[in-house]
């Protein structure tokens, strides 16, 4: 109620922003919203709007929605936050590479540059500050407090789009033994954000279709943004666990099983039944002797 007011009342002072009209005027709409920049756009208000209980058509005169009135009842979702395209898609990636052989991240440091639009709006305090929240926050589901990350965005005009990021992963193995990889990224920032639209708007149709809960759609989709909001807060920043999150909802939509582990398990069946029947071919093997070969299975 608060936040429709705030957007209806023109001599409101409080600071909303447009993308915050925008996604709201989503929800009254009964059309999904995804903010894939880095605004402050998403809260709870916002998250609460997208409920369509809250957007019931008998809604009664005292209440701000009524203010809105024609309003949609549909079934809509609230994305976000920042689209995780790029050097920082790899980055969770390859912290998790690292976890995985054993090793403990101890320092992340990381330095991109770049001329674009999207960088140039982070030349005032206020727009940097955002940005900086869902770039330094990526492992924070992780909670390890012995992690120093720390990220460094420079607006460079003669750059333009194709951003340039370096980044040194420092970690402690066996003994105590550090242990350093660095890596250094070159690509057009805003191309590698189309597919991550094109993912996030065939989703949404697809869940909304498929009537899957906000909660299953948020964590479905985490693997698209720098920092998942609202009922997505706490999924694991690797990037194939967020994968897997996917999975689990198309799994639960269409009954069929996708997981990497049961796939892997038809493929072996079908090796081996090949490697059989290629025995049989060449005369290493009878048939007799093939069909107790699979008898053993």
């Amino acid at each position: 109620d608060d936040l429709l007011n705030a957007i209806y009342d023109d001599g409101n002072k409080d600071d909303i922003s447009p993308s915050m009209c925008y996604a709201a005027a989503a929800a009254l709409e009964g059309c999904s919203f995804v903010n894939g920049g880095s605004q402050n756009t998403l809260s709870s208000a916002m998250n609460g709007l997208f409920d369509e209980n809250y957007r019931k058509a008998d809604a009664p005169p005292a209440c701000p929605l009524s203010k809105f009135a024609p309003y949609s009842s549909d079934m809509a979702y609230c994305l976000g936050t920042d689209y995780k395209a790029g050097q920082t898609k790899f980055k969770t990636a390859a912290v998790e590479y690292l976890r995985a052989l054993g090793l403990a991240p101890r320092v992340i440091a990381s330095s991109n540059h770049l001329g674009n639009n999207d960088m140039l709006n982070l030349t005032t305090k206020k727009t940097l500050n955002a940005k900086m929240r869902v770039k330094s926050d990526i492992f924070g589901p992780w909670e390890e407090k012995d992690l120093d990350h720390k990220v460094c965005v420079m607006y460079t005009e003669f750059i333009g789009d194709e951003k340039r990021d370096f980044v040194e992963y420092t970690s402690l193995g066996f003994l105590g033994s550090p242990h350093t990889m660095v890596t250094y990224t070159r690509c057009m920032d805003s191309i590698l954000c189309v597919p991550l639209m094109v993912d996030a708007a065939i989703w949404c149709d697809y869940f909304v279709n498929h009537k899957v809960s906000k909660g299953d759609a948020a964590r479905a989709t985490a693997y698209l943004f720098k920092v998942p909001e609202g009922e997505a807060k706490g999924v694991d920043p690797g990037f194939f666990h967020q994968m897997s999150e996917l999975e689990k909802v198309l799994e639960k939509t269409s009954g069929i099983e996708l997981t990497v582990s049961k796939k892997r398990k038809i493929d072996e069946v079908d090796s081996e039944s090949d490697i059989i029947a290629m025995g049989v071919k060449k005369g290493i093997i009878s048939e007799d002797q093939a069909a107790a070969l699979r008898g053993l299975k």
